[in-house]
């Protein structure tokens, strides 16, 4: 079949009242999606939880994902560069295996942003509630402080997405300085604990103690957020520019970021860290900052650790309002989600349902009083493992593309085949990891919350369902799956 058949035809976008519009660069569309991180958030909390399973050699680590990802985005961006169309996961995998999956990867993307979310919604209002009782001895619930970070986002949302980019890029350089303010005061203090180069050393990744397939599954979570960077197409300036630049930047910030700070954590605490990970992971940032830089500076961190929680929020809830926003304009959702503010040229509709539906999801805790674990612990981790396995089908989605229409003369080989190949044999093992030690990342028994996998992978087959009947009821709803008129 040649590249030139209709399907592949560089079609116009339409146009109209149901367009976004804007004129993002690749450093402002960069600082928005890898505010989704929250990258001094994860340095703080969450780096020493890979530690647990990565010991010393977690900076290498770090650097092994980094390199996989970066092939997994070989192959994405090459793709998304001939579909020449916004919605991520859902027109990609359209694009590549067809319009009844892509609608099923589409609803699929939706529940897990939407589980990741709330889960972090729920998490600032925690940690808010913790640190004013004891920086001021207020004692107001969680969900007080949850509802002020869920109207801040509700309002940027509803606005043009050039000012959420605007501050997310603030909030991110305050955390950039942190993190490496941090990281040289270790390093350039002249006290490093280890021999220089043995966090890089190859023989760590089999030393004992150290669970490598472990402790990348959680280095990879720690990138979720990169790959929205086609949902906002119709907002950047040159997107065929722009997108590229700003998806490989942004994986390669977060790589070098947490491989630098992985490496001033090790070097603060020596070869004990994987011990003093499992034991006290919460306190080991701020422990190391109070002695390398000033106990004083830890109030600080604490408030930008909150700002981080809430950009991340901000981010997402940016990434899900265009998910709705094209599952609506191509009526595989209510036609209403398309609506675009005549003023901001934001989603406004698709971003209300948004804050509607966590409001939704966090009303039961709020009116019972019950602390949010459910939220901020396994929900997220629910979303966490549907992001990774819709990479997993990003890669197959790449490689069949490549098989069945063969590499049109301005795209190498690389990029079409050997890059989605690596990175989905990477995948798919990570895929099995993940639903053999579902635990790991929702807590629980082995085997006690699968059904919650289960319930992720329902979200699909309703999507694909749905898009037979649109195929045999509402042909024409069929034809726009997948931004297929854009």
């Amino acid at each position: 079949m040649s590249l030139q058949t209709k399907e592949f035809i560089d079609l116009p976008a339409p146009v109209g009242k149901h367009k976004l519009t804007g004129q993002m660069g690749a450093i402002s569309l960069a600082l928005t999606v890898l505010a989704f991180s929250a990258p001094l958030t994860t340095v703080s909390g969450y780096i020493p939880v890979a530690m647990m399973f990565g010991g010393v050699s977690a900076p290498l680590m770090f650097l092994m994902t980094t390199a996989i990802i970066l092939l997994f985005a070989a192959g994405y961006i090459s793709v998304i560069a001939m579909a020449k169309r916004p919605g991520d996961f859902y027109s990609f995998i359209s694009f590549s295996l067809g319009k009844s999956v892509g609608l099923g990867a589409g609803l699929m993307a939706s529940v897990s942003y939407f589980l990741i979310l709330a889960g972090v919604a729920s998490f600032f209002g925690v940690s808010a509630a913790e640190l004013m009782k004891s920086i001021a001895g207020i004692q107001l619930p969680w969900y007080c402080y949850a509802l002020i970070c869920w109207a801040v986002v509700a309002l940027f949302g509803y606005l043009h997405v050039e000012l959420s980019a605007k501050v997310l890029s603030w909030v991110m350089l305050a955390e950039v300085i942190i993190c490496l303010g941090f990281s040289g005061s270790v390093i350039g203090s002249g006290h490093i604990a280890i021999p220089a180069f043995s966090p890089f050393a190859a023989s760590g990744l089999t030393a004992d103690g150290v669970n490598a397939p472990f402790a990348i599954l959680f280095a990879v979570s720690f990138f979720i957020g990169f790959e929205a960077t086609s949902l906002f197409r119709d907002e950047v300036r040159s997107p065929e520019k722009t997108i590229p630049r700003a998806t490989y930047g942004a994986i390669i910030f977060i790589g070098v970021i947490y491989t630098i700070c992985a490496y001033a954590l090790i070097a603060a605490y020596g070869p004990d860290v994987q011990t003093i990970a499992q034991n006290a992971p919460a306190t080991m940032f701020s422990d190391a900052l109070s002695k390398f830089i000033s106990p004083r500076i830890s109030l600080l961190v604490t408030l930008l650790v909150l700002t981080s929680s809430l950009a991340s929020v901000l981010s997402v809830h940016n990434v899900l309002s265009r998910y709705l926003y094209n599952l609506g304009t191509d009526g595989a959702l209510p036609r209403a989600l398309r609506k675009v503010h005549p003023h901001h040229s934001s989603p406004f509709v698709a971003s209300l349902s948004v804050s509607g539906l966590t409001l939704l999801v966090m009303l039961p805790f709020i009116l019972t009083g019950v602390q949010p674990d459910v939220l901020y612990g396994q929900l997220s981790g629910v979303g966490t493992a549907g992001i990774i396995m819709l990479m997993t089908v990003v890669c197959i989605a790449s490689l069949s593309w490549y098989f069945r229409y063969g590499r049109p003369s301005n795209l190498s080989v690389f990029k079409l085949f050997v890059a989605p190949l690596i990175s989905g044999i990477f995948f798919v093992g990570l895929t099995v990891l993940v639903t053999k030690n579902f635990d790991l990342l929702v807590g629980g028994k082995p085997g006690e919350r699968q059904w919650m996998l289960f319930c992720l992978l329902g979200a699909m087959f309703i999507g694909m369902a749905l898009a037979l009947y649109y195929k045999s009821r509402r042909p024409d709803v069929f034809a726009r799956l997948g931004r297929s008129q854009y």
